[in-house]
């Protein structure tokens, strides 16, 4: 058997260098990585940028919203606006059935007749009484009522106060109802505690009606 000549070969290890080429290697892979990191925020940066850029199409949508809310706030008080006034319509219209029942029922006294609540308004500054009232027949048929309204204030002991003009007296004549209104003035010095209607018919027949008003629970103040 032949023999074979076995050559070892020896290779020397520069470890300095291979230090560098690690380090070299490895600041590489950190600037890769780096640039990776400083690419992908600018992409996101970019993303962002349309939405800063529209910053003044957003105001302008938020503006129309607001304007679309103050539209729709206004048209629902202008809705409740109207609901109430129809709610005061059809109040008064049940006022006027009321008063036209009245009118139309049947009644066996052919001469009577009702004082309607009337309106009472005291301006205390002008010592000023306005009233307005509705005499109305409790009656059916076509007959006229005739005679005269007379208007009193009294004072706490049921005496009537002298007005500085004439007592108001209006004359009646209607077939169905009559609206009658005026105006007193008092003195300073007295003190009303009550107002009273005084009725007297002369046809279909001779009849006598009162009313008194308490002037604490009756009388509205104004101030004109």
């Amino acid at each position: 058997m032949a023999s074979e000549d076995f050559k070892t070969v020896v290779k020397r290890v520069n470890l300095v260098q291979q230090r560098r080429l690690r380090m070299g290697l490895a600041g590489l892979l950190a600037a890769v990585g780096i640039g990776v990191y400083v690419l992908g925020y600018q992409q996101g940066f970019d993303d962002r940028v349309p939405l800063v850029l529209d910053e003044a199409g957003l105001k302008g949508t938020i503006s129309k919203l607001e304007t679309r809310l103050a539209v729709a706030a206004e048209t629902l008080n202008r809705f409740r606006a109207e609901l109430a006034d129809s709610e005061r319509q059809v109040d008064e219209l049940e006022k006027e059935l009321v008063f036209y029942r009245d009118i139309m029922s049947s009644s066996e006294d052919v001469s009577a007749v009702k004082l309607r609540p009337p309106n009472l308004s005291w301006d205390p500054e002008r010592r000023s009484f306005e009233y307005r009232v509705v005499v109305q027949r409790l009656a059916p048929g076509t007959q006229f009522y005739r005679g005269r309204l007379m208007v009193q204030i009294l004072d706490s002991e049921g005496k009537a106060i002298e007005a500085l003009s004439s007592t108001p007296r209006h004359d009646l004549s209607f077939k169905y109802f009559q609206r009658i209104s005026g105006t007193i003035e008092l003195a300073e010095t007295v003190i009303p505690a009550s107002v009273r209607f005084d009725i007297e018919l002369s046809a279909p027949r001779k009849r006598s009606y009162e009313q008194t008003f308490d002037w604490s629970t009756s009388i509205v103040y104004s101030t004109q």
